[in-house]
């Protein structure tokens, strides 16, 4: 009996790699869905939600218009927070 499916490169219950981890921070930025990741990664919806929940930061942007400055707070996903 020949095997025909390889499933090798992602099993169930293992932990997401750096470089998936990279991956959802780039399709985040191009607004992509946590579904749209999960079908891109082949990996569970709701794995890729607690991933982003889990590496989502607060960083702090400073704007300067005239002679004030505005601070306001960004909430990103990071793949070096996740990690």
């Amino acid at each position: 009996m020949t095997q025909t499916k390889n499933n090798i490169d992602s099993r169930k219950g293992k932990h997401l790699s750096y470089a998936e981890r990279c991956q959802i921070e780039v399709l985040k930025k191009e607004d992509y869905s946590n579904r749209q990741i999960a079908g891109v990664l082949e990996r569970v919806p709701q794995t890729i939600h607690n991933e982003i929940k889990r590496g989502t930061i607060t960083q702090l942007k400073r704007q300067k218009q005239k002679d004030k400055v505005y601070d306001y707070y960004d909430s990103v996903y990071s793949a070096d927070a996740g990690q």
